[in-house]
């Protein structure tokens, strides 16, 4: 059961194998916990149950955050396979549940661009864009991430696919930019996939202009052709407004920008049609073509 339009909204639980992790974000969920766990144990049969209860809305509802072993041994690495390609993700520390299944059917498509081609994958958490496009042919593939837990997940991942072309930055995802702009490097498909940048309504304007930002230096790190996957998971953008400020970014920089395809969230993530905000996962495929202005 996934994201908030399948009439449990405040829960979402998640299937690593035979390990199921439970994240619980409202009051009234928080009040059905022990019954939603039995729930799980009847109908998955797990060999353990994590409550993951550390999400930010949390505090909104008033709740206290924690992680709790609510059934079977303690499980300190999640399985996870997602388009033929395997990960380990640490429980402790992890983002979310600790897997964006969300976004599965969007890194199938990258994996269609990605033989023979240089990428960099940017907020790259665990590696789950960029071991994938390296498994799918990638020549070198650049993981970016803040956190030091996460990129050490990447050379984890890295090493049980059996890939030796995966690089690492620690860093700020703009410094990391900027640095490597000045640097002059060059790639052939960069994925920008950052967390929600417009968390509230009332960041509207100052997540916008972060989006710009972002994108503007993304393109460019494009070589003449080159691919850019721009993605957001904030439910108060559009995809319109997405394709806009790519556009935008595009002209600020004399770039050319075609939009090859556009990516939504995998369909066990229903949207509401009355409900706009339930349409949350975006994603561009956009070639970038130089001085074409």
């Amino acid at each position: 059961m996934f994201g908030d339009s399948d009439g449990l909204s405040g829960l979402v639980i998640d299937r690593f194998d035979d390990v199921v992790v439970v994240q619980i974000s409202t009051a009234g969920m928080e009040q059905m916990k022990e019954s939603i766990v039995r729930a799980v144990q009847r109908l998955a049969h797990p060999r353990a149950i994590i409550l993951k209860n550390d999400g930010k809305m949390r505090k909104v509802e008033g709740l206290d955050t924690y992680v709790e072993q609510a059934h079977g041994p303690e499980i300190d690495l999640l399985p996870v396979e997602e388009n033929g390609v395997r990960f380990e993700v640490p429980m402790e520390g992890g983002q979310k549940t600790g897997w964006f299944y969300d976004h599965r059917m969007n890194r199938q498509r990258l994996q269609a661009y990605a033989p023979g081609k240089r990428v960099l994958d940017v907020f790259s958490y665990v590696g789950g864009w960029g071991i994938q496009a390296a498994c799918a042919g990638a020549t070198q593939v650049t993981c970016v991430d803040s956190s030091s837990g996460a990129i050490d997940s990447v050379h984890h991942n890295a090493k049980i696919n059996g890939l030796d072309n995966i690089e690492t930055i620690e860093g700020d995802a703009f410094d990391a930019l900027k640095a490597l702009c000045d640097e002059k490097e060059k790639f052939d498909i960069v994925v920008l996939d950052p967390p929600a940048l417009i968390p509230r309504r009332r960041d509207q304007k100052a997540g916008e202009e972060a989006y710009a930002r972002l994108n503007q230096l993304g393109l460019r790190l494009l070589d003449r052709d080159g691919l850019l996957v721009s993605a957001s998971c904030s439910m108060h953008l559009s995809q319109e407004k997405l394709t806009d400020i790519i556009r935008s970014s595009g002209r600020k920089i004399d770039r050319f920008v075609q939009l090859l395809e556009q990516g939504h969230q995998a369909p066990d993530h229903p949207v509401v049609p009355g409900i706009p905000e339930t349409d949350y996962i975006k994603s561009c495929f956009v070639r970038s073509l130089t001085g074409f202005l």
